[in-house]
């Protein structure tokens, strides 16, 4: 039995494998001069493009150019990442996520861009104090942070994995803090009404009376096809990291760190409850992170039942399979991105599938539309980074079951 289950991995592991070599050659094709990658004045095909080198094992020195790059260039006097020409669903609505994704790679690889102890207090300035989640944007002056209504997942999560690489355990508890207590807050209504409500109030109020055309940035529900799946993976991840620097950094024990584990794997029992339509859809990729940070975690610590380790497998390998490897194109990169941004735009109807090795996805921003267009260098980086921890994840399941 286990020897047929292994060799189920070991294929899933070696078609990866050679799906992140593809996606690694496709960035590198990318970089300047012939490719956008440090010569457009844009942080979107930057942020997500270092994340997906670094966990295709691309040279640290690429890396380390392309940060000079950004350091170079879009650092800002006071403290932010950003070019003054983004438009502004970029340069405002992203201006803490993108130096949140590429800050940890800088942290990994010893690059000093997070060394320097201006942007570290400006990306501090982020997290509200009293809840622990984290802002998207607070204005330009560091001496008067202007605090929106709303915290979200993204930013909180993602700050958390930053502080967890900058081993800030303060920081990273609070962060984790907020995001149990927005699970908690939406436990009853994913148990029995399938949905997830994906904003919070500074107070830790959920936010449930949406506006007419917000659905699909407001919840996530077990049944439509294209929403916001990541909400779910982008927690289940961060959670599972927490658990594992508090285990083995900060000195907690498995039954204190066991809360944060449980709310990871609440979590897993929502994602179990999705359609597998749901995983054509580009924004489940994070939710293949978090699956694989699970499983990877599950098996490390012997810490779930054989149930929930096979749940946690099969999640990752359906983003595997369906979100990532289908979805890749000859180039040995993935579609760019048009974002919806309201219910029931036409957008919503492109098909990120290719066919013949093509998709019908337009490759360049649609004037006026109500999507944010994300380019292929980003997709590719993003896919890159959480396709590595399901493998990790699947690998560690594998050493499980040949015990």
């Amino acid at each position: 039995m286990h020897e047929k289950k292994l060799k189920e991995l070991r294929q899933l592991v070696a078609a990866m494998n050679r799906s992140m070599q593809l996606g690694a050659a496709y960035l590198i094709r990318r970089l300047a001069p012939n490719g956008p990658i440090m010569r457009e004045p844009h942080l979107s095909y930057v942020h997500k493009a270092v994340w997906g080198m670094y966990a295709a094992g691309v040279d640290h020195d690429v890396l380390w150019r392309v940060l000079d790059w950004v350091e170079e260039t879009a650092l800002q006097p006071n403290g932010d990442f950003f070019f003054p020409r983004e438009a502004p669903e970029y340069r405002i609505t992203q201006r803490v996520y993108r130096p949140l994704t590429f800050g940890k790679v800088a942290v990994w690889i010893g690059h000093p861009l997070f060394t320097n102890p201006q942007v570290v207090r400006r990306i501090l300035q982020y997290q509200h104090e009293a809840s622990g989640g984290v802002f998207h944007y607070i204005g330009e002056d560091p001496e008067h942070v202007e605090e929106p209504p709303t915290i979200g997942t993204l930013n909180t999560s993602f700050f958390g994995q930053l502080m967890l690489a900058l081993n800030r355990k303060r920081e990273a508890i609070k962060a984790g803090e907020w995001i149990r207590r927005f699970i908690d807050a939406n436990e009853e209504s994913m148990a029995h009404d399938g949905v997830m409500y994906t904003w919070m109030t500074l107070d830790n109020t959920l936010v449930t009376q949406i506006p007419r055309g917000a659905k699909i940035t407001s919840l996530v529900n077990n049944s439509d096809p294209k929403q916001e799946f990541w909400q779910v993976g982008t927690c289940m991840a961060y959670l599972c990291r927490l658990y594992e620097a508090m285990r083995e950094r900060w000195g907690y024990s498995a039954p204190e760190a066991q809360p944060v584990l449980d709310s990871a794997l609440t979590l897993l029992d929502y994602e179990a409850m999705m359609p597998v339509e749901t995983y054509r859809w580009p924004s489940k990729c994070k939710v293949g992170w978090g699956a694989g940070e699970l499983l990877r975690v599950l098996t490390k610590y012997e810490a779930a039942s054989i149930r929930q380790m096979e749940t946690a497998y099969r999640i990752a390998a359906k983003v595997a399979l369906f979100t990532f490897l289908d979805n890749q194109l000859p180039t040995g990169g993935w579609a760019c991105m048009h974002y919806p941004l309201e219910d029931g735009i036409p957008e919503l109807a492109f098909d990120y599938q290719p066919r013949n090795g093509r998709t019908t996805v337009p490759e360049t921003p649609i004037p006026r539309s109500k999507t944010v267009f994300l380019p292929a260098e980003e997709i590719t980086g993003e896919f890159l980074g959480e396709m590595k921890a399901i493998e990790l994840g699947v690998q560690s399941y594998m050493k499980s079951l040949m015990k």
